[in-house]
């Protein structure tokens, strides 16, 4: 799990229209210092590529990320009468955003079909990072919990996509309308029509 300390001394080497930073130099560091709405955590550097790091954030257990995530995205999610998400570490999350949207029920995408489900909704992608084909999927049970309803996109890290636009097939086939999608982070790049409080460097050598 990431832990706390003090802020670091990264030197942002490109930045997007919003002045974040999106790439930084590898010069043999071995974590990152980030920063979200003050709050500060150290995240270590894992190798990739030959060329390229990552900062890893394992999310799951971090009480204090949650809250304060969920606390600053509920806002921006407004107006959705339903969210979704997928397992497993986008679930806290969501289940603290709908608690302050006072909704009842959120929607969790599984990643396999499970033996309680009743003619599930699939749908089959692959993740650029992935050499194979992955399955997302929900119980017909949730289908008159989304249909003709507005929907909110929810998740923890957004890399390159795939799980957010494999949910949005979920909603479609199920008859609803994605109208927000809402991420805490991005990687390496800020997307549009993504919600976001800030971005994940990656770092080149």
């Amino acid at each position: 799990m990431p832990m706390f300390e003090g802020a670091g001394g990264n030197t942002m080497e490109i930045k997007n229209a919003t002045g974040q930073q999106t790439l930084l130099p590898y010069k043999g560091q071995s974590y990152y210092d980030l920063e979200i709405n003050g709050l500060k955590w150290r995240l270590p550097l894992i190798q990739v590529s030959p060329d390229t790091w990552i900062a890893y954030f394992d999310s799951l257990g971090d009480a204090r990320f949650v809250n304060t995530s969920a606390e600053a995205l509920a806002k921006h999610l407004r107006g959705c009468e339903v969210l979704m998400t997928s397992e497993s570490k986008g679930v806290p999350l969501t289940h603290a955003i709908a608690t302050r949207l006072g909704h009842n029920l959120y929607i969790v995408c599984r990643k396999e079909k499970k033996p309680f489900m009743v003619n599930p909704l699939t749908v089959t992608y692959r993740p650029v990072t992935s050499t194979k084909s992955l399955e997302l999927c929900i119980d017909s049970r949730y289908v008159d919990k989304i249909k003709g309803k507005q929907v909110g996109l929810v998740d923890d890290i957004v890399s390159t996509k795939g799980t957010l636009d494999a949910m949005m097939m979920l909603v479609e086939k199920a008859g609803g309308v994605v109208t927000k999608k809402a991420a805490v982070l991005t990687e390496g790049k800020v997307y549009d029509d993504i919600i976001s409080l800030g971005v994940l460097p990656i770092f080149k050598k």
